[in-house]
């Protein structure tokens, strides 16, 4: 008998891992400034990059045993997209690169309204979803309309915004295996059934 708990369980593992390494590097950008912003930026970059593109595969081979495949695609394609935008702060003009960064804000805070939409039953899941979303909308709205904003000022709320996703990440983690898991779990009766099948 499969266990449809173990893609969840793996899911929760990376967004857990995702999320403490994140955490770390936007508080050492912040606390060290002169010496740690770039570095923690790229390597921030680096892990969401690989942790993004495992999650989209990872989504896509287990899109027939896991009715929540889209959610982790849709993750892994939002890391992967803010990895491309940390890469390339200093590769092409900055209005262009604050575009990018709206776009992408844009797109995940709607990603969080729909997902409060689909946990709605939860009120303190439900919340923190539209916290979050509303807190991205902001920042998108902020990114496309903020004229003074510049590439220091960028990299500064991007380090505060990093420790944020960290740990929203490790929230959501703890949430998979406190509300999620449970129900993709075989029940004692599965056991009996894939033990004595008819």
């Amino acid at each position: 008998m499969q266990d449809s708990s173990r893609p969840v369980r793996r899911f929760a593992t990376v967004l857990q891992g995702r999320g403490v390494i994140a955490l770390a590097c936007g508080a050492a950008a912040l606390a060290w400034p002169d010496g740690m912003l770039l570095r923690a930026m790229l390597l921030t970059a680096l892990v969401l990059a690989a942790s993004g593109a495992y999650e989209m595969g990872f989504a896509y081979r287990n899109r027939h045993r896991n009715r929540g495949w889209p959610l982790a695609l849709a993750d892994g394609a939002a890391c992967f997209g803010m990895a491309v935008i940390s890469v390339t702060l200093t590769a092409i003009p900055f209005h262009a690169t604050m575009l990018l960064a709206a776009g992408w804000l844009f797109a995940c805070g709607v990603l969080a309204l729909l997902l409060a939409l689909a946990i709605w039953p939860m009120r303190r899941s439900r919340l923190a979803m539209l916290a979050w979303s509303g807190a991205q909308l902001a920042l998108a709205a902020v990114a496309l309309f903020d004229d003074n904003a510049g590439l220091v000022t960028l990299l500064y709320v991007g380090a505060a915004y990093t420790i944020g996703f960290g740990l929203f990440q490790i929230v959501a983690a703890q949430w998979m295996r406190r509300m999620a898991m449970p129900q993709f779990e075989p029940t004692r009766q599965q056991s009996w059934l894939a033990t004595h099948p008819r």
